[in-house]
């Protein structure tokens, strides 16, 4: 074999072992919403190496195709209708009011999606919660409530929303300042993972550069507990803070996930194509005014309540 078959041949192992481009119907998309972001958001293989993520990973969601994307976001629509209307329903029952209306489903794929959508009514025991947060029989103080502002980046508030487009469901992942009251850092997908929540997160300190000790906010949402998030937040400095309701036993209320994952009608938007060619724009849409007033509360000591993303 000459040199040039031999290069030739090196090309086309170097091009196979590279990361397919993320599907336009399966992506994620990330960034910050603020109006006057300090930095642009990094690449997909920065992010990916600041959160410890591998790329492959990232693509992974090429893999699965528009129909079962589809499939599977009319199931959650429906759970969310079936807790509203049977709020006291385990999964198993939830599994055959749905194979009643025609859906083929599983009861493992629907107690996966319960726990997943935080739709389900079992509670972690006080163990979990605390192998989840990576400080094991350390509680989380609420550092917020006593928190006087007095400019930006000193205190970030995270949150959880489902956009309903026309076309389906897209999740978001974002944190919100809570002195300008401007998502400063957020990820989308037509698929909600844990990895959204940790892209937020990242986008908002790569924007804005927070000085150490800026405290973290949660309210809601197991994602915010995991090892691997924790993690971030010693890396950047940021101090971890949780709110009453997200105490040992009340990540899986349904009342925390209803609050923090309220489905909101977006009808401007047709597919996730659109969202991608304007994500910023989706996202202003997404956290309205009213949205951040809900989620932040009109508070004095929260700096300039008109700031909000409009």
């Amino acid at each position: 074999m000459n040199t040039t078959a031999i290069e030739q041949s090196a090309m086309e192992r170097s091009a196979c072992s590279r990361p397919r481009r993320p599907h336009a119907d399966a992506g994620i998309v990330f960034g910050s919403a603020a109006t006057a972001p300090a930095k642009t958001p990094d690449s997909v293989r920065a992010t990916c190496e600041a959160i410890g993520l591998a790329r492959s990973t990232y693509y992974y969601q090429s893999h699965r195709s528009a129909s079962a994307i589809e499939f599977e976001q009319k199931i959650v629509l429906r759970l969310h209708e079936l807790r509203d209307e049977h709020p006291n329903d385990g999964y198993r029952r939830m599994t055959l009011q749905l194979q009643a209306e025609g859906f083929q489903v599983n009861r493992k794929r629907i107690a996966r999606l319960m726990q997943l959508h935080s739709l389900t009514k079992r509670q972690p025991s006080p163990d979990t919660w605390a192998t989840r947060s990576a400080q094991p029989r350390a509680p989380i103080a609420n550092l917020r409530e006593s928190a006087r502002l007095t400019g930006p980046y000193q205190v970030w508030v995270t949150d959880v929303a489902y956009g309903h487009i026309r076309s389906g469901l897209v999740y978001a992942a974002a944190v919100v300042d809570a002195w300008s009251r401007e998502v400063v850092g957020y990820a989308a997908s037509l698929q909600i993972t844990n990895r959204l929540a940790r892209i937020a997160l990242h986008s908002a300190v790569r924007a804005h550069r927070p000085a150490p000790g800026c405290i973290h906010h949660s309210a809601c949402g197991t994602q915010y507990l995991t090892r691997s998030y924790c993690e971030l937040l010693r890396q950047y400095g940021l101090i971890p803070s949780l709110g009453e309701s997200a105490g040992r036993a009340a990540f899986a209320s349904h009342d925390c996930a209803e609050a923090s994952r309220h489905i909101i009608d977006i009808q401007n938007y047709e597919t996730w194509r659109d969202v991608l060619k304007h994500p910023q724009e989706f996202m202003q849409t997404l956290y309205s005014r009213e949205r951040i007033e809900a989620l932040l509360g009109r508070r004095p000591a929260d700096g300039p309540a008109l700031a909000a993303v409009s």
